[in-house]
């Protein structure tokens, strides 16, 4: 075959337009495969590894069958056409097949269920299913290249097709991400990604008419590789296992300080492409200008090993915040920290294809074993990050080891013929090498204190501090403890700069509602459970507290969240360590899809819904299989969040999808910001008064429930927030969260949800939340919903009535916090009318856990004297707390509310005079203190 195919010059314009196409629909072939992939294989670190390295070895089969057979090919336009056709056709189809994987794959799932046995499975049916269209993409590029004029010039070429394809990369993430999916959803996208590659192919048909033929060779082609060209092939390799590397610890990185969703992943991929196309864009355009110098190859290898570490030194200190979810500063924080280095990896692949150009006759061939080997690399990178790098050196030091990677590169680059030490001393390299050991010096010495600090901050605002860390395949963990006179208060498990979960109060008053509502309710012993995520644990240890339960099944995706555990709970009292308890290391939906087994409850603790992946436990698809499992009678409690900004989440559409799974679908209120779904399977009832009550005289289950606010039977029935009729009249607009449509999660601005981000700004917006959760509307529909009385038994029904009254008091202190001088009409309501001491508790800025530390403490301060005075107040022993409060007064705590209470504890043992004396010395600067002496003036008059 002669240097080059004879395509008319004027016609190569359109060759740059072809390739931008094929790279927009194949990006967003890739997203809508990985996603439906993720639904088939589960989510799990290894099942997103195996379909990653399935797909990127299609690539590199395709890329492979074009070198081979370079020599023969004399039209590679006619060919690219058939190759994108066959994309577009099997794409398409894979589509409509993968969802049928799984039945016809489950006796393979069966055998091999807990072994090792399962992911070799996986693999071999994810390198099956993709292998088709992904070789089909695989040998675009080479072939376009191939047909570019003047493509002897193999790293021109290569450079200004590589270049193009990239970008239209960039637009296929973006534009899939933001409007395909969202508008017409995954199998929409795939058609549309179809549609293009069609479109695509049939322009490339109609050049391929106006393309010259090469001759017939002369001889057979041969794949042997001149000595000079292993080399490169072999940098090729070790760049693209580098750089996917190095994405895979940079995306690790980001999600630590920004709202990881799948937008903010998507548009983070997007920088790094655009990084890659402008590189191989401008080393295409220096390429016509002639050839590089001998030392551009080593020095350009040098500078990118040097540009990981500074770009990484200098988003550190060029970026500042976590949890950031603007647009424009994600756009920062990912260009500063990839863009350097994605620049320098196209300005280098492209180098390299012109160096390998340079020694192979055809460009089919020339690129295509660049691109075997760059792929080949490249599917090695994302494992290598994250079961090897990060798990045993964690982020900075894998950043190092990466960047050390580079300069090995540069000495394979290294021009024998010129010689190591002429090279070694060009202004070039001597200027990257400096810049790379400068770098390494700067890096080396630190440990991630410094990344770690950064995303804790976020919550540190309490006084809470990091107490572990883990750096794993999967997500980046620390946990965050708050600690008072030595002793823990509370955990947070924070992954990826995220609270995921934590062991607060109301945390743990919601979490453990999950599995004690059930039990309250069921006709039948809760005898086999099932939890969906771990967490850090509430549930599953309030799972454990059910009389009778049997078994408890346990599926958690994160190795590593199951380890925080170890450090959350003290020895002994770690809630996987009770033998009922059966651990599955797995994806949930996955795990569903593949047992026999039915369970009597099926709750978890799953991820915020827009977290990436997590949107698969929230559909309809999902909830009729936690249906399909449930057994007859049996019960699930699922997490709603709402009033939540960043990000926001159109809640209502996964209202929509539960009730469109069950008929009895019900919504109640753990905390005002953590809503519950129940639904049932067949419930009958109603349980009598006496079973409904019997958890509150049994004396673990008494205590458990009291110390997060239900501390009587008549406080679950005031929680009622609508059933089934409400629930759908609440989301009548709202379409249904499904595997086809997973961006309906994401608010739209003429439907507002419960989960608005504009709910602090839009009157409308938190008048629909306030609405939803007022106390007087839900006790009307408590009063007339059948769905209550056919599941609460009657007495109690009436008296629970009265009580959602104090369902109010409860959802302001859990909105607005303890602020007791503010709330004393509430305050006041509460001691005076009631019997409760967890509510007034709560009022007053503390709770059960710091109770017990104080009274377990044998200190004597200020600090541990004004706790007593609150706990003895919320007993009503008003003299007793007024002189735990005057004590530590006496001891110098200065704090606004210490004098007030003091006050008021003696307003209510009667002691007028002695609290008119102190309140003389109420400092009355703020509105809550001038609230609190104008309400003692009215209350309590002389």
């Amino acid at each position: 075959m002669p240097p080059h195919m004879v395509l008319p010059r004027w016609h190569a314009g359109a060759l740059p337009a072809i390739s931008f196409g094929s790279g927009a629909a194949g990006l967003a072939f890739e997203m809508v495969w990985l996603h439906r992939a993720g639904l088939v294989f589960g989510n799990s670190v290894w099942a997103a590894a195996i379909v990653l390295s399935s797909f990127m070895a299609g690539l590199a089969l395709g890329s492979l069958a074009v070198a081979r057979a370079a020599g023969r090919i004399r039209r590679p336009l006619r060919l690219y056409a058939a190759a994108e056709i066959t994309v577009a056709v099997a794409g398409i189809a894979l589509i409509f097949a993968l969802p049928h994987v799984n039945s016809l794959l489950r006796p393979l799932f069966d055998i091999a269920a807990g072994s090792g046995a399962l992911n070799m499975i996986r693999l071999g049916a994810a390198f099956a299913l993709l292998l088709v269209p992904t070789t089909a993409m695989g040998a675009t590029l080479p072939l376009l290249v191939a047909a570019t004029p003047g493509s002897k010039h193999t790293g021109r070429s290569f450079g200004r097709i590589y270049g193009w394809n990239t970008l239209g990369a960039v637009a296929g993430v973006l534009v899939t991400e933001t409007v395909l999916i969202d508008r017409v959803g995954v199998s929409g996208a795939a058609a549309i990604a179809g549609t293009l590659d069609l479109v695509v192919a049939a322009l490339a048909a109609a050049l391929s008419d106006r393309e010259g033929a090469a001759p017939v060779p002369l001889s057979a082609p041969t794949f042997r590789f001149p000595p000079t060209v292993r080399l490169p092939l072999v940098c090729a390799f070790l760049s693209g296992g580098l750089f996917l590397a190095l994405e895979v610890i940079w995306f690790r990185c980001l999600g630590m300080y920004v709202l990881s969703t799948t937008l903010t992943m998507s548009v983070m991929l997007a920088v790094v492409l655009t990084g890659i196309a402008l590189g191989g864009l401008a080393a295409s355009r220096q390429l016509t200008r002639g050839q590089p110098r001998p030392d551009t190859l080593p020095a350009l290898a040098l500078l990118s090993g040097a540009s990981v570490v500074w770009s990484y030194l200098g988003f550190q200190t060029g970026t500042a915040g976590a949890q950031v979810g603007d647009m424009t500063r994600l756009l920062w924080f990912a260009a500063i920290l990839t863009g350097p280095t994605a620049f320098l990896s196209g300005c280098f692949l492209t180098l390299l294809a012109d160096r390998v150009g340079s020694d192979l006759i055809a460009p089919a061939r020339a690129v295509g074993a660049l691109a075997v080997s760059n792929t080949a690399g490249a599917a090695l990178g994302p494992p290598l990050s994250a079961f090897a790098l990060l798990p045993t050196l964690g982020m900075e030091r894998s950043l190092l080891l990466l960047a050390v990677g580079y300069a090995a590169i540069a000495m394979l680059t290294v021009d024998r013929c010129r010689g190591i030490v002429s090279i070694a001393r060009s202004p070039q390299v001597v200027g990257t090498a400096s810049a790379f050991v400068i770098a390494l010096v700067l890096l080396a010495p630190r440990n991630n204190a410094v990344a770690f600090a950064r995303a804790a901050d976020a919550y540190s605002a309490d006084g809470s501090t990091v107490v572990a860390t883990w750096e794993g395949a999967a997500e980046t963990i620390f946990v965050m403890q708050q600690r008072w006179l030595g002793r823990p208060v509370y955990n947070r498990l924070v992954t990826n700069g995220f609270s995921m979960s934590g062991t607060t109060i109301p945390a743990m008053r919601y979490m453990r509602y999950f599995a004690y509502w059930p039990m309250l309710l069921r006709q039948s012993p809760v005898r086999r459970a099932l939890v969906v995520c771990y967490g850090v644990g509430v549930t599953v240890a309030a799972a454990l507290d059910l009389p009778f339960l049997a078994s408890l099944d346990v599926v958690e995706i994160s190795r590593d969240v199951v380890a925080a555990s170890d450090v959350i709970y003290p020895p002994g009292a770690r809630p996987l360590d009770d033998p009922r308890v059966r651990l599955h290391l797995e994806d949930g939906r996955f795990f569903l899809r593949t047992t026999n087994e039915h369970f009597y409850l099926i709750t978890g603790e799953p991820p915020p819904p827009r977290t990436p992946g997590a949107v698969n436990i929230y559909t309809r698809e999902y909830f009729q299989l936690i249906h399909d499992h449930l057994s007859d009678g049996g019960v699930t409690t699922y997490w709603l969040p709402v009033a939540r900004p960043d990000p926001g989440t159109d809640v209502s559409t996964i209202i929509r999808a539960f009730c469109d799974v069950f008929e009895d679908c019900s919504l109640w209120n753990g905390t005002p910001s953590d809503l519950m779904l129940v639904g049932t399977r067949h419930a009958i009832g109603p349980v009598t008064d006496i079973e409904f009550a019997s958890a509150w005289r049994d004396p673990t289950l008494s205590a458990r429930l009291t110390e997060v606010g239900f501390e009587a039977p008549e406080e679950i029935g005031a929680t009622f927030i609508g059933d089934a009729p409400y629930l759908r009249q609440l989301t009548a607009g709202a379409p249904s969260l499904t595997d086809d449509f997973p961006q309906r999660l994401r608010p739209v601005l003429s439907r507002p949800s419960l989960s608005d981000p504009r709910y602090r700004s839009d009157p409308s917006v938190m008048a629909l939340f306030e609405q939803v959760i007022d106390p007087a509307r839900a006790q009307r529909a408590f009063a007339e919903s059948p769905f209550i009385r056919q599941l609460w038994p009657a007495a109690l029904r009436e008296r629970t009535l009265p009580w959602f009254d104090v369902q109010r008091r409860v959802n302001r202190v859990l909105w607005e916090g303890g602020a007791p001088l503010r709330q004393i009409e509430e305050l006041h309501a509460v001691l005076t009318t009631t019997t409760l001491q967890t509510l007034p508790l709560w009022m007053l800025g503390s709770d059960a856990v710091k109770q017990r530390i104080a009274e377990q403490s044998s200190q004597h301060s200020a600090a541990t004297e004004y706790v007593r005075g609150i706990g003895a107040l919320a007993k009503r022993d008003y003299l007793g707390a007024a002189a735990h409060l005057g004590e530590s007064e006496r001891l110098g705590l200065k704090g606004a509310t210490v004098r007030p209470l003091q006050v008021y504890a003696m307003c209510l043992a009667g002691d007028l005079r002695t609290a008119r004396l102190l309140a003389r010395g109420l400092d009355a600067s703020d509105s809550d203190t001038r609230h609190f002496a104008e309400w003692i003036e009215r209350t309590f008059p002389d």
